[in-house]
């Protein structure tokens, strides 16, 4: 998997309350499948200032490592690195090194309200990298953070099968990780994993 279709970083927890005639008892929180259930216990703030503080925070150049582990068992890497510059509020250029090193904008993420984002590559056919869905995004932790949960659907090239992808992700001012688990959109496939791990480089 390569790094032009890895870039994201960073959703909405459901909580339903259930009335009696005596008592209000807060009912559990939906999960979706798949959500990693560590981290993120800091109250969620508006979703939207939410996704648009944790990119803009990670403005600077990150080294990425990615892994894959696909459904026949086998595992492949990539690695790279990207800067994150923000061009407007809910807009972010994603830059990547040329043929000569040179950092140059690659794609644009928009975020167009309520946890949706797009992400369009930056070539004379721009075409759509991927759009993506924040379900749930918490103000940073003690530890300073930030948790989210997404999803998005890609069709396979190889089939045209619709696969859903459930990401859980954390960020930092250094760091930034996200676990990926991906299956056929109706559920009928073995599930695939992917991770994504960033370090900051510099300041």
């Amino acid at each position: 998997m390569s790094l032009s279709n890895r870039v994201t970083i960073p959703a909405l927890a459901i909580g339903v309350l259930m009335f009696t005639a005596c008592t209000t008892t807060p009912a559990p929180a939906a999960t979706l499948p798949h959500v990693i259930a560590i981290g993120g216990t800091a109250p969620m703030v508006d979703i939207d200032t939410c996704i648009d503080d944790a990119f803009t925070n990670m403005t600077g150049q990150w080294h990425m490592r990615f892994a894959a582990t696909g459904t026949d068992g086998n595992v492949s890497r990539d690695e790279g690195h990207l800067t994150i510059a923000p061009k407007s509020f809910g807009r972010w250029t994603i830059l990547r090194p040329n043929a000569d090193g040179a950092m140059t904008p690659f794609s644009i993420i928009t975020n167009y309200g309520d946890g949706q984002l797009e992400s369009v590559r930056l070539t004379p056919a721009s075409n759509t990298i991927f759009e993506e869905t924040y379900l749930e995004c918490h103000a940073p932790d003690e530890s300073g953070r930030t948790k989210f949960v997404s999803t998005l659907d890609e069709t396979q090239a190889a089939t045209g099968t619709i696969m859903r992808t459930t990401r859980t992700g954390w960020v930092s001012p250094t760091d930034l990780y996200s676990i990926d688990i991906i299956e056929a959109a109706g559920g009928a496939s073995p599930y695939a994993i992917s991770t994504r791990f960033g370090e900051r480089v510099g300041d």
